[in-house]
């Protein structure tokens, strides 16, 4: 039963949210599905913050027992949980009007921690996407070759040394990334909903199991 409930759970909401996006009343008016499709809805959020109620007890499991161990990396762990603790407590402070000075502190927590540690992450990621780059570029085949060819067009045309040599160059890169690879991004897409679609049938027909875990 642990695994057949689940299952038919999964099975009826996924068909009454399917079902309530399909078919409308006769009359025009809202069906009865998408009062229930909205209903579930609400209950998605619910759901969903039990699930990061969940996520953050793992962490602190997980992350405390390497501090209580003092295990390599403890520091960086007890980092996180003094974290996760400090921007709860402010964050919930704020949330629930505990007074302005709450509400500038959680601003200036996200203004001088969050923001600039995102904006280092993600200068890290340009060195990797860079390396990235460098590899997939490399002329190996004609594929290779013809996407170097056209990196090095577009980024011509996007540099303003580009148009200095020719004045074109912005034109090319402009249809390069408006013709060739809005085609391939559309196709990317294409492929990805069918996967998604397919994924999901598969989930709404008890086919695919693997979010039930261990579950027998």
């Amino acid at each position: 039963m642990r695994r057949e409930i689940p299952l038919v759970i999964t099975f009826v909401v996924g068909m009454i949210v399917l079902l309530a996006r399909i078919f409308t009343a006769a009359d025009g008016g809202e069906f009865i599905l998408a009062k229930w499709a909205g209903e579930l809805t609400d209950w998605v959020i619910i759901v969903s913050a039990f699930a990061v109620g969940l996520a953050s007890v793992n962490l602190f499991r997980i992350h405390g027992d390497i501090v209580a161990r003092k295990r390599p990396g403890w520091i960086n762990s007890l980092t996180l949980l003094a974290a996760i603790v400090v921007f709860a407590v402010i964050g919930i402070a704020a949330r629930f009007g505990a007074g302005p000075f709450f509400s500038e502190l959680n601003q200036n927590l996200y203004d001088s921690i969050i923001s600039p540690l995102g904006a280092a992450m993600f200068a890290i990621l340009a060195f990797y996407i860079a390396s990235a780059a460098y590899r997939a570029f490399r002329m190996r085949n004609l594929e290779a070759s013809v996407m170097l060819f056209a990196a090095i067009l577009v980024m011509l045309g996007r540099a303003p040394v580009g148009e200095l040599i020719w004045n074109q160059f912005p034109s090319i890169a402009n249809w390069l990334v408006d013709i060739p690879n809005t085609v391939g991004q559309r196709a990317i897409m294409i492929g990805a909903a069918i996967g998604g679609f397919a994924t999901s049938l598969r989930i709404l027909l008890g086919i695919e199991r693997g979010h039930l875990g261990g579950v027998e």
